[in-house]
């Protein structure tokens, strides 16, 4: 395996803030509508303090082997062929991830862009440039990455003056109108928009700053940006939609957008949409980037070239594309991506966590 080149601090920052981001943006206000209600926001808000609690924890991990990522000391942990495991599953859960994505924003555009265009064609032209980015090394794709900033600054500005018109404060009352209970389960729902912060789990001993704990801040100011993007994004779609609509509604941002007028601009949303685009790219190379890495990590020595992984994901997920078309095959994978989610990004790592205290494998044994 080739020598992976370092980071800085605000680099981590970027990656992880835009591989947090993905399609959420545009479908959870419709998702969390029938869960939290009223109360999205809050549900959002408490989402992002345990996604928190999350980055925390992998923070921790990541301190006791400062030189090994995550999926080079798994073995050392565990063992090597329970961690070779365990890289296969996290390499598949990597691949699926980036995969229903893919389908996702196809899906999206073939809706509301290109209606006529096959979503094969949609979905091949998204995994090209995905896999041409994912070959990168890390401090490449962090280059790419910050050059798309700009693109989710601008997104952000365009979802904020689009909800001037037609707010309702009036949307959001009552607030905790059946307690405390739906707001927990939407609690769950949208904590996997959060997901995106495991990035650390590879990236942590390529991260070049002073001190460590400037890299938790890094990773915190990421995960506040997103949730300051995502409870924007809630409280617009709320009061400019009553909850009957929200349930109808499956991207209301894209349908406020269409309603916004700009002199210069014959459709917002469609620049909105072709903007986030880039966004969810960044998601989708940092997807296939990390699930070829742990495939590498199969062996010791390394298994294969990284490129040689890319473009077999980029095969798979166009082949795969066939066989799931629908909206509801989409969402029943989603589900399923979700709660592989809370086990790999929360529950394993802490269970890693556990057993390498309990067996006294620290940075000093290596």
């Amino acid at each position: 395996m080739s020598k992976e080149e370092t980071i800085s601090g605000r680099q981590l920052f970027v990656l992880v803030f835009m591989t947090q981001l993905g399609t959420e943006v545009l479908s959870l206000p419709h998702a969390e509508a029938g869960i939290a209600g009223h109360d999205t926001w809050l549900a959002v808000l408490l989402s992002g303090l345990f996604a928190q609690a999350g980055i925390v924890l992998i923070w921790w991990v990541g301190s006791r082997y400062p030189s090994l990522n995550f999926f080079a000391y798994t073995s050392r942990i565990v063992g090597r062929p329970i961690g070779a495991c365990l890289n296969l599953i996290y390499g598949c859960y990597y691949v699926l991830s980036g995969f229903l994505l893919t389908l996702s924003y196809s899906d999206i555009l073939n809706r509301w862009m290109y209606i006529l265009t096959p979503r094969w064609i949609i979905t091949l032209m998204i995994l090209i440039v995905g896999g041409y980015a994912a070959i990168s090394t890390l401090k490449r794709i962090a280059f790419v990455s910050q050059s798309f900033m700009i693109l989710a600054i601008l997104g952000f500005l365009l979802i904020v003056f689009s909800g001037i018109y037609g707010f309702d404060i009036r949307n959001l009352l009552p607030v905790l109108t059946d307690g405390w209970y739906p707001v927990m389960k939407g609690t769950y729902t949208a904590f996997t928009a959060y997901v995106g912060y495991d990035l650390l789990l590879y990236a942590y001993p390529y991260v070049k700053t002073r001190s460590k704990k400037k890299v938790l801040l890094a990773m915190t100011l990421a995960n506040a940006c997103t949730a300051v993007y995502y409870i924007a994004v809630c409280l617009i779609s709320t009061t400019t939609f009553g909850l009957k609509q929200l349930l109808v509604i499956p991207e209301p941002l894209v349908f406020i957008l269409k309603n916004y007028r700009v002199e210069v601009l014959q459709s917002i949303d469609n620049l909105f949409l072709i903007v986030y685009a880039c966004i969810v790219l960044a998601t989708i190379y940092v997807y296939f980037y990390l699930a070829a890495k742990a495939f590498q990590h199969l062996r010791g020595s390394g298994l294969g070239k990284q490129q040689m992984w890319v473009w077999s994901i980029v095969v798979i997920c166009f082949i795969g594309g066939f066989f799931i078309e629908k909206r509801s095959d989409i969402r029943q994978w989603a589900e399923i991506q979700d709660r592989l989610s809370v086990i790999l990004v929360v529950a394993l790592p802490c269970l890693l966590l556990m057993v390498s205290a309990m067996r006294g494998v620290t940075r000093s044994s290596l």
